[in-house]
């Protein structure tokens, strides 16, 4: 047997998994960010390895552009969307094709889309196009299946959702669906099982997220409904319990409990709902992405009436420990996540409409590599993580898994890789 096919079973018998610390975040470092902001999205724009942040704000009518150098976010760049337009939710996404992120921008005083092409770090109009009435969410994923975002829009007060197919130029087509009453937020995945991208629609006047399926015209084809006296708002789609599916979460809420409300894919459909406390009044924005660094996927939840926001914690099984509270600004809303100041660890950043601000939480479970096993998140810890990279470099050759630096990948890395990681993190 080579040296290469015995490094997993050296590695795993030698060294055991160390539990990841929960999430956890520095309190609210607010930045402001225009009248009425609404939209945010994190996303490296111009290419220099920092995540910058775009915000959008309803007066007046713009969309501001922080870049981010070392880690400080700068003074944010303008970019005037129109008078009356209204910009509100807003999506990083390379929609050219061309290797760099683009803007996809609601506008929802003109009841339309439009695109902002990325050159050099720098943003110019591209192209608009209609949807439907009162649009107040937007959502990406690949609904054709040629590997470029599309995306998919709430229309409230039309009771529609427009799906918008880009042709690969950034240049979309529009067509609209029944989106039920009153719809709030849609979801990208394939919930079916069929290999082809559905969409989930949060019906709120009815109480129920409806299953669109994209194999037959976005017709529903599974209703899932949530608690009783709740009505859900945002959605969210992951694989929440690591077994390759897209699952599904949404916000939901009442005047007393407040949800975040979880469906497991089966392989054919969502399964049964599970409500997990939020811990927070009228949860609207939800968001997903790996907080500790443990490889599970958890929650974000923004509380629009107790100016909150709360993380709750996979357990590892797609089932969430309640949430845990921080404060933010007032009226807390769109949700997007980040690695701001390059430390390893996810931040999140929120859009709060009513003190003209975004709430920045840093990610204290981040930190620098503490010596050369130190391969994956959570940085600054040692554990089965970074065994599992170390043992994905090695079989593949690698680099980085060239611990001695002899060009030669055989058991002396290993034993080198064993010594750091026994040594731990200072």
């Amino acid at each position: 047997m080579k040296t290469q096919h015995k490094a997993p079973l050296i590695l795993l018998a030698l060294a055991g998994s160390i539990a990841s610390a929960a999430p956890a975040f520095d309190a609210d470092s607010p930045i402001p960010a225009g009248e009425r902001p609404s939209g945010v999205a994190l996303a490296d724009f111009d290419n220099d390895g920092d995540i910058d942040m775009v915000v959008t704000a309803d007066n007046f009518d713009k969309i501001n552009v922080f870049l981010n150098s070392g880690g400080v976010l700068g003074t944010p760049t303008p970019i005037p969307t129109g008078a009356g337009t209204g910009s509100d939710d807003i999506i990083a996404a390379d929609i050219d094709a061309d290797g760099d992120l683009d803007l996809v921008v609601l506008l929802k005083g003109i009841d339309s889309v439009r695109t902002y092409i990325n050159i050099g770090g720098s943003f110019s109009v591209g192209s608009s196009i209609g949807v439907g009435s009162r649009p107040v969410d937007l959502a990406s994923g690949d609904l054709d299946g040629d590997g470029i975002p599309d995306f998919s829009v709430a229309n409230r007060d039309s009771a529609d959702i427009t799906v918008l197919i880009n042709n690969g130029a950034g240049v979309l087509t529009a067509s609209s669906f029944a989106g039920g009453g009153e719809p709030r937020s849609t979801a990208i995945g394939d919930f079916t099982g069929d290999g082809i991208a559905d969409i989930a629609v949060s019906d709120q006047d009815n109480r129920i997220v409806n299953i669109h399926s994209g194999a037959s015209g976005f017709s529903v084809v599974q209703g899932l409904p949530v608690s009783a006296a709740n009505r859900p708002d945002g959605l969210v789609a992951a694989d929440f319990n690591g077994d390759g599916l897209v699952d599904l979460a949404a916000a939901s809420s009442d005047t007393v409990l407040n949800f975040a409300s979880v469906w497991l894919n089966t392989g054919t459909g969502m399964g049964g709902r599970v409500d997990t406390l939020v811990n927070g009044m009228n949860v609207s924005g939800i968001a997903a992405s790996d907080l500790d660094g443990d490889g599970d996927v958890d929650l974000i939840t923004s509380h629009s009436d107790s100016s909150s926001m709360s993380t709750l914690e996979n357990t590892g099984t797609g089932l969430f420990n309640a949430g845990v509270v921080s404060t933010t600004g007032a009226t807390p809303g769109n949700i997007a996540v980040g690695d701001l100041d390059g430390n390893g660890g996810t931040d999140i950043a929120i859009a709060n409409t009513d003190s003209n601000s975004v709430s920045i939480f840093m990610n204290t479970n981040g930190a620098a590599a503490c010596n050369a096993a130190d391969f994956a998140a959570p940085l600054g810890e040692l554990d089965f993580f970074d065994i599992a990279e170390f043992l994905s470099l090695f079989t593949t050759g690698q680099p980085a898994a060239d611990i001695n630096g002899d060009g030669a990948f055989d058991f002396f890395d290993i034993s080198s890789f064993l010594i750091l990681f026994a040594a731990g993190c200072p």
